[in-house]
């Protein structure tokens, strides 16, 4: 619950077991804290993630794992 005692949106979607809300609020919640720290930091963070960032991506991204059936 929030200090004013109202529950969150996620606190409801996990709650009703909506995982698809859920997601959707983990996700805004990144965005909002990786908007707070410096550009440096998060091309870092996701280099150890191995992920290519948007602004260094020269051609288009592979999915990894196999591709239909075998």
């Amino acid at each position: 619950m929030n200090a004013n005692g109202k529950r969150s949106l996620l606190y409801v979607a996990i709650e009703r077991e909506d995982w698809e809300l859920a997601a959707l609020c983990l996700m805004w919640g990144v965005v909002e804290a990786a908007q707070k720290y410096p550009r440096e930091a998060l091309d870092a963070l996701l280099d150890e993630l191995e992920i290519e960032p948007p602004h260094r991506r020269s051609r288009p991204r592979r999915r990894r794992g196999r591709r239909g059936p075998a």
